[in-house]
């Protein structure tokens, strides 16, 4: 009896955690019942852009008038920033110039100017207002949950939109012109993988196709999560 006394007691063990687990997970609420929907708009697109070709990129633009080949700026980040699909806009003209140069969207032929409600600058500097460029992808939802906004994403072969939303996050009695708001934004795509994420306004740091625990499921995922 000895001999078995060991292993015994260690399946007992891993029997009790297994179901001590399960009756943890039949407690939980589905996640995704406490995010808000959040309406958002189109304020710019195209459905045909594409990214220009790196030699067209680079007569055009990195060693075009403004860079003069890195010169007065990072060749290197220069050419790693063209290859970004999400890009934050805060308002400023200078900033859509530079947007606009070093991610191709210059290129585009068939822009469509959107809503015509969005805010043309002050609002999205502010922080009331939150503008987000989706290159080859294309926006489905935006929810909020906590302090994080999540817009999920499909990706599409050509195209982009430019889109915006009210920051719900943003303090309505703050006497500040420019108040500090800390939120994150989080691009999943349709099964619910994270893309990229982003802190308080900063630039997104894109993650690849990493599996992440959302609590924006869609459908789909839903779906097949489903005994």
């Amino acid at each position: 009896m000895k001999a078995y006394s060991r292993p015994l007691a260690m399946v007992f063990l891993l029997v009790g955690a297994v179901a001590a687990a399960a009756a943890c997970g039949t407690d939980q609420e589905p996640e995704g019942e406490t995010a808000e929907t959040i309406p958002f708009m189109v304020c710019d697109s195209s459905e045909t852009w594409r990214r220009p070709s790196e030699d067209a990129q680079s007569e055009r633009v990195w060693y075009g008038p403004r860079y003069y080949g890195g010169a007065n700026w990072d060749l290197s980040q220069l050419q790693a920033t063209f290859y970004e699909d999400f890009v934050h806009w805060h308002g400023g003209a200078s900033e859509s110039l530079d947007l606009s140069l070093q991610h191709g969207l210059w290129s585009t032929k068939d822009r469509s100017a959107g809503d015509r409600s969005c805010d043309g600058g002050p609002a999205v500097f502010r922080g009331e207002v939150i503008s987000v460029y989706l290159l080859l992808h294309e926006a489905k939802e935006v929810r909020l949950s906590d302090d994080t906004y999540w817009i999920t994403v499909e990706e599409t072969p050509s195209g982009f939109q430019q889109i915006q939303f009210t920051n719900l996050l943003f303090p309505e009695d703050t006497t500040e012109e420019y108040p500090t708001i800390d939120y994150t934004v989080v691009i999943v795509d349709m099964l619910g993988r994270e893309l990229a994420r982003a802190e308080s306004g900063g630039p997104f740091q894109e993650t690849g196709q990493e599996e992440v625990e959302t609590t924006t499921p869609t459908p789909e995922a839903v779906e097949t999560a489903e005994p």
